[in-house]
């Protein structure tokens, strides 16, 4: 099995739909650049005013891991209806939907509540402002059954015992995931080769890292070692700079909202070229900025957010469209 920066390399290597060009990487490190205030590098504001519960909330580290556990497929066609909460869309619209559930009393982060959640509670939970229905709401109800089972199995009812057990480590605590959450484990075979993307579980390594701002529950000693969290949305990005480009018949595929079956070559491409790509921009901001932090989980955190700010200049390249409970 190649982890995933290995496996976005040998992705890139043989890719036939999708190139990476280091002139667009060039640009893009230019854009990013401007972007690096007092050593560190700032995020763009996507004017979204939902924010996570406090790091006082009783159980932060499960509050992040449910949200991670449902972080996944918010995409919808081309001009249809899209499901919201409060105004806000896609992850923030989840996000903005657990709030509500805590205010309202339901028990979310609880393993005890979730494992077996009902249709009904987990329908109402994530009610929309309008008739769209969060996407692939089954997958989530199958979810939460099976990493709420699997945390009161083995590990007490509360994701922080497997975070104690990798030790400050983002590979080992990324090693506990996939090996014990099958519902983390985004693998594949490209070209004969076992491939790992882990889009999900390298976030939610990450979102705790950024939630609890790189100490206590946060603190990892090797989270250079994370690549970017391949999704829908980075690649638009990466595509608009001019680092990928695909070829023209997926490009048409794309413009018609073909759906790309997951685990077929046009979308493992994608998802291996965006990883290798994020991969060498970490290294070219590295070699001109050394002193400054950086690394490939907050490249994909300015990539996101840069996607979110322009959205509609954004929409000038489609994005790839696969329904799937990975990313």
């Amino acid at each position: 099995m190649l982890y995933p920066a290995e496996a976005g390399e040998f992705i890139a290597k043989h890719a036939q739909h999708v190139k990476l060009h280091d002139e667009g990487l060039d640009k893009l490190c230019q854009e990013m650049l401007q972007s690096l205030n007092s050593n560190k590098l700032e995020i763009p504001d996507t004017g979204a005013d939902s924010t996570h519960p406090s790091k006082n909330h009783p159980r932060p580290v499960d509050w992040v891991f449910v949200c991670d556990a449902l972080n996944f497929c918010f995409w919808s066609y081309s001009g249809a209806e899209k499901w919201t909460v409060d105004g806000h869309s896609g992850y923030y619209a989840l996000e903005a939907a657990l709030i509500r559930a805590i205010k309202d009393g339901h028990d979310i982060t609880n393993p005890q509540f979730y494992s077996k959640i009902t249709e009904g509670e987990l329908r109402n939970i994530m009610k929309g402002d309008n008739e769209a229905e969060i996407p692939l709401f089954d997958k989530r109800v199958a979810v939460l059954h099976e990493v709420g089972s699997i945390l009161l199995e083995k590990y007490n009812g509360t994701f922080e015992t497997c975070v104690k057990e990798a030790n400050k480590s983002a590979v080992k605590l990324l090693q506990i995931i996939v090996d014990n959450f099958p519902c983390f484990r985004d693998e594949n075979v490209y070209k004969g080769q076992k491939v790992a993307i882990y889009k999900r579980a390298q976030i939610l390594v990450a979102d705790l890292w950024n939630f609890f701002d790189r100490e206590g529950w946060g603190e990892f000693e090797d989270i250079n070692k994370l690549t970017m969290f391949a999704d829908y949305r980075v690649p638009q990005v990466l595509v608009y700079f001019g680092a990928l480009s695909y070829s023209d018949e997926l490009m048409d595929k794309l413009k018609k909202d073909v759906l790309l079956p997951s685990g077929s070559d046009e979308e493992i491409e994608i998802r291996g070229c965006s990883i290798h790509a994020v991969e060498l921009l970490t290294k070219k901001l590295r070699d001109i900025k050394p002193e400054v932090e950086i690394n490939s989980s907050l490249i994909d955190y300015y990539l996101w957010c840069y996607r979110r700010k322009y959205a509609e200049e954004m929409e000038k390249v489609p994005f790839h469209k696969t329904f799937g409970i990975y990313y």
